[in-house]
Parts: C-alpha cells; structure tokens; sequence
C-alpha cells in the first residue's frame, strides 16, 4: 500500500475527519507545492494549513519535520509552527494553525534599506539562536529511515528527484567530512520566512529538510537566492556580531555555490513534473 497522496483523493473528507466537530468554510490547494499538496482551509476555529506527501521520500520527511518542529517549537524568540502528524490509512500528513505573515519572497524587492536591515538582523539572530541550542539526538527523532545529517538527506533527495546530469556538482563524501555540529533548518530560504505589517520576521516555517549540521548550510542557503547585495552582507555582519566571531568566507562561498546548483537541480525538476514553469 502507497504511503503517499495524488491529486485525485478525497482531500475535503479527510481534512473534515482530522477536524471533527470543525465547520470549515474553505479549502484552497496551493498548487505551488512540489514537496507536498498544500491544503489552506479556513474554519470557524480559524485558518489551518495541511501537508499532504507527493511520495514516499516526502512521506518519510514529513514525519522529520513534525518531529524537528516539535523539538525546537518555543526555544527560539520566533514563532515557528507547532505541527500535529495525522494519519490516513497509515499514510502521513501534517496539519498546523496559520503564522500570520506575508512569505519574504514576496516582499522582499519592495522592502526599504532600514527594513532589510531589520529583516537581516532578525535572520542572523533566528540562526545564531537554533544553531545554538542544546540537544541531544536521541532526543529529536523517532524516525530512523531518513537523513537526519543534511548532506545524507540531500544526497537522497538529490538521486530520487534530480537527472544525473543535473547533480555532476554534487560531491556528498566531501560535504559529509564537516562538522555536524549544530540544528540546522536545512531549507532557509525567503519562502520559508514570514513577515508581519511591520516587515519583522513573525515566524519561521517548513523544517522537512532539518537536522544536525553545520552553521554554514543555513547562511550559505539564504544566501544563495537573488537578493540585494546589501542584505547579504548585512546578514553575514549581523550573524558573526550574535557569534562575536568573523565567518570562513571560502567557506561559505563553497556553500553557497553547492546551494545555487541545487536550486537549479530542483528547477529542472519542478519543470519535469509541470510544477515550474
């Protein structure tokens, strides 16, 4: 039996039977997802997001983002989502409340100098906070079947969803001689970054690609993307203030490079599956 979801299921009966006693007033697919079908559903106890796994690697990894969510949730000065991991038919999916908020992404080319100066220093500071918590692995994840480093976890995704001539830059055993040394988000990039009315960061969101790491895989990964060059610098400079000690910039060249090639490996992808246009 498949441990996954297609678009052809019966999403409206099984989100009514994850909230029983619920009226719900609107179900809306957010048809951008390419990890997971994404369900917005309002109901009178308010707006709920539901994750529903494309395949059987995101299946596994849905059950990581719970359990990472879980761990971190209330330990950072930001909200990050407290997620619930249902069942249908023993396939997995999750469900958590709204973060009000507006996606970085979408704001981020109107955003004034002074803002994207708050924004970069709200960034460093969520990093320097979760790259610095205290735990224990065994205390993090029940699942076992995943990557729990980032680089096992990418070089799975990487052999499952990427062409082979799209991942020639791609060198795990050289990746996986760094030290695993802290929490990492693995996929922090401007749509996983909520802003409020103020254009502070309200909330952090989508741990699927979490796990032990290296401060450098969450920098170099929000950096990666086109953004001002301003910003960048001001992240890097508010990060290693929070540290109180400079960055490797060869390093973090190297990483951000690596996270520009996946990004396009996913591009490809997406295009293949008729996600990205």
């Amino acid at each position: 039996m498949k441990n996954y979801f297609t678009l052809d299921e019966n999403f409206e009966e099984i989100i009514q039977n994850a909230l029983p006693n619920t009226t719900i007033y609107k179900m809306n697919c957010v048809t951008t997802g390419w990890t997971n079908i994404v369900y917005e559903v309002s109901t009178i106890k308010g707006d709920f997001f539901f994750r529903f796994p494309r395949d059987d690697f995101w299946a596994r990894t849905i059950v990581k983002d719970y359990e990472f969510a879980k761990f971190i949730y209330g330990k950072t000065d930001f909200n990050t989502v407290k997620l619930t991991l249902l069942y249908d038919h023993s396939r997995p999916f999750s469900m958590h409340k709204k973060i009000e908020g507006t996606v970085l992404a979408d704001k981020i080319n109107n955003l004034t100098p002074e803002e994207l100066h708050i924004v970069s220093n709200d960034i460093a500071k969520f990093l320097f906070q979760l790259h610095h918590l205290s735990f224990d692995k065994n205390a993090i994840f029940e699942t076992k079947d995943i990557g729990l480093n980032l680089v096992n976890f990418l070089d799975e995704l990487l052999e499952v969803h990427v062409d082979p001539k799209d991942k020639v830059f791609w060198h795990s055993e050289d990746l996986n001689k760094k030290d695993k040394n802290c929490l990492v988000h693995g996929d922090f990039n401007s749509s996983n970054i909520l802003l409020d009315e103020n254009n502070h960061v309200s909330g952090i969101i989508d741990f699927g690609f979490a796990g032990f790491g290296n401060k450098y895989d969450d920098i170099a990964r929000i950096l990666s993307r086109s953004y001002p060059e301003d910003f960048k610098t001001e992240i890097i400079q508010n990060y290693e203030n929070f540290c109180k000690a400079p960055l490797d910039t060869p390093v973090l060249d190297h990483e951000i490079k690596t996270w520009t090639n996946i990004d396009n490996a996913y591009i490809n992808y997406m295009r293949g599956i008729g996600i990205y246009e």
